[in-house]
């Protein structure tokens, strides 16, 4: 019998990922001890076109409008790496429908930021050359079979997915590969356990999503009909919490998936102070009403985190009452306040 190492074993490359955590830990102090905003992630969004037509889809309504060119792309990532943004993070729409997003992600990767991706896998073996600058990729999959091409509105989805991230697994041997998975109301927990065996079973990691718009937009009815009451999303991360501890390879944070058992509905959000979020036309968008203040295109980025447009927007978002459930604020946000639970539950992914 021979025993096959998993892929995501502890290996020098990832000693790079603890370099990134470090670096954010200290930024986020010295973001505290400053009135302006030192963020740490650069968040890009490369295009608002996808393949997909999903149901809870923030963006399908918002994409009549032109993608950024790759020189200016560029030009932002590499003053993000410049002025001390450790890591970025690249998605869409779908990205690999820009044929030259493997440029991106090498701009990204020369910039010195830890390098993340989202994409549906569509393309992932038609526009592969991402995967050489790249350190981690989230992969869509919410069910397995049909139930995900029917979520996903696109017929064969599912098997392209698999195929690609066994394509990968190979051909990308350094790029984590994690399942992100969204729960609402047109999946069960039935199927959320396919997709836990599944990436158990492909060596791979594991991710939910919560769908939830807090938004009264009439443009976010279309979240708002997919979305689980608090008690139905009690139980279904009872269940997940428990398939975590029984080994399955879930990698969100206890932290997260706790408040969302409690029921909680309310945390001091400062996502904002540590991500900088830009939309594909180049606009920084209000939480509350995903309306633009502030455009990046033609500006250095360095000027525009100084602008006290920028700063106003971002320090006021500690007061915000919408309560979002990323797991990205969420767990930003106890990091930023230092709380042992939140930094327990991150150091726990980080080193499994």
């Amino acid at each position: 019998m021979t025993c096959t190492k998993s892929r995501n074993r502890m290996t020098f490359e990832r000693l790079k990922y603890y370099r990134h955590l470090g670096g954010g830990a200290l930024t986020c102090i010295k973001s505290r001890l400053s009135k302006t905003p030192k963020p740490l992630c650069f968040s890009l969004m490369v295009t608002n076109k996808c393949n997909c037509n999903c149901d809870f889809c923030f963006w399908k309504h918002k994409s009549d409008h032109d993608d950024m060119p790759l020189e200016e792309i560029q030009r932002l990532i590499k003053e993000a790496g410049e002025i001390g943004y450790l890591d970025s993070i690249l998605w869409g729409g779908e990205p690999l429908l820009r044929q030259d997003f493997t440029e991106i992600c090498k701009a990204s990767h020369d910039a010195g930021l830890y390098t993340k991706i989202a994409t549906n896998g569509w393309f992932l073996q038609e526009n592969p050359g991402f995967g050489q600058y790249t350190d981690l990729m989230f992969v869509s999959l919410d069910a397995i079979g049909k139930a995900h091409d029917d979520i996903r509105h696109l017929p064969g989805i599912c098997d392209r997915v698999m195929n690609g991230v066994e394509y990968h697994k190979v051909h990308s041997p350094k790029m984590r590969i994690y399942v992100c998975c969204t729960v609402s109301a047109q999946t069960d927990f039935e199927q959320i356990k396919e997709v836990a065996q599944y990436c158990k079973d492909a060596d791979i990691l594991l991710y939910f999503t919560v769908n939830k718009s807090n938004q009264s937009l009439e443009e976010a009815q279309n979240v708002k009909d997919t979305e689980l009451e608090s008690d139905q999303l009690k139980e279904v991360f009872i269940k997940i919490k428990d398939l975590k501890k029984q080994g399955f390879p879930i990698r969100n944070s206890d932290y997260f998936m706790d408040y969302i058992i409690d029921k909680k509905n309310y945390y001091e959000c400062h996502w904002p102070r540590i991500s900088t979020v830009i939309y594909s036309d180049g606009n920084m968008l209000q939480c509350y009403d995903r309306q633009p203040f502030i455009n990046v295109r033609g500006r250095a980025l360095k000027d525009v985190i100084k602008d006290p447009v920028f700063v106003e927007s971002v320090n006021k978002c500690k007061d915000c009452k919408l309560a979002c459930v990323g797991n990205y604020a969420l767990d930003a946000s106890g990091l930023w306040k230092l709380e042992w639970p939140a930094i327990k539950s991150l150091m726990q992914i980080a080193i499994t």
